[in-house]
């Protein structure tokens, strides 16, 4: 998929999402921010990211089944990897400051059956907000020794500079030693970590700290184990329609 398939892809999306019931679902991450990484020939590598808002965690089956053949759909016609993270009502309500939201601050959902309007834009302070930038480096930091260095630890260098950027700080080894960033920054600021970050920060070499870091992370965000809550679709083969 090239940039300029992204109209296409969010009308794609809402016309297929129109058949769903019981979950408002929005569109998260880079494809949402508009910060979304591509190739030498332009085509866009990020993951597509959705996030289905679920009332109940009873309801999280249905939904699984709702999605799943929405997003092999998606993956299917635009060859873009397509993945849904399900979120119980409450914990969305809860942490305004997670990145995941803060990706979709502003922006009306792809459907809402929940009447949920739009994702809330930031109106916290900073020492609300610390805890949450942090999350995605320790996460990403995590992921990079289990899986795809280079894509996570680009992230992980990326939510580090957002985090300066925030604090107005002005250090150019933040995305070379990215461990010492957190540890400056939760020292300097004294900052109340959330626990999947502890749990990284405490053990970061740990053979089994991303199984453990991630189950964290989901509960923090979704409210529900990442087994229940994550989706992804496969690439089974490429798109059939011109990116040209």
């Amino acid at each position: 998929m090239k940039a300029a398939d992204l109209p296409d892809l969010v009308t794609h999306l809402r016309t297929t999402l129109a058949a769903t019931h019981g979950t408002s679902v929005g569109l998260s991450g880079s494809l949402a921010r508009g910060d979304y990484r591509t190739s030498d020939n332009g085509t866009v590598t990020s993951d597509l990211d959705l996030i289905p808002i679920v009332p109940r965690a009873t309801d999280v089956p249905a939904v699984r089944r709702q999605i799943t053949p929405v997003l092999q759909d998606v993956t299917d016609r635009f060859a873009i990897d397509a993945t849904a993270a399900i979120t119980l009502l409450a914990v969305y309500r809860q942490v305004p400051c997670a990145s995941y939201i803060t990706s979709m601050a502003g922006r009306q959902f792809l459907v809402d059956p929940l009447n949920l309007g739009t994702a809330p834009s930031f109106t916290h302070t900073t020492d609300d907000l610390l805890p949450w930038l942090i999350q995605p480096i320790t996460y990403y930091l995590a992921k990079a020794s289990h899986e795809d260095p280079i894509t996570n630890l680009a992230k992980a260098r990326a939510a580090a500079l957002h985090l300066t950027d925030h604090l107005g700080l002005d250090d150019r080894d933040a995305p070379r030693d990215l461990t010492r960033t957190v540890r400056e920054v939760y020292d300097r600021y004294d900052v109340t970590l959330l626990a999947s970050s502890a749990a990284y920060l405490n053990a970061p070499t740990a053979p089994d700290r991303f199984q453990a870091v991630r189950d964290l992370v989901f509960m923090e965000n979704q409210g529900i184990p990442f087994t229940d809550s994550a989706l992804a679709a496969p690439r089974r083969h490429q798109r059939t329609r011109s990116t040209s």
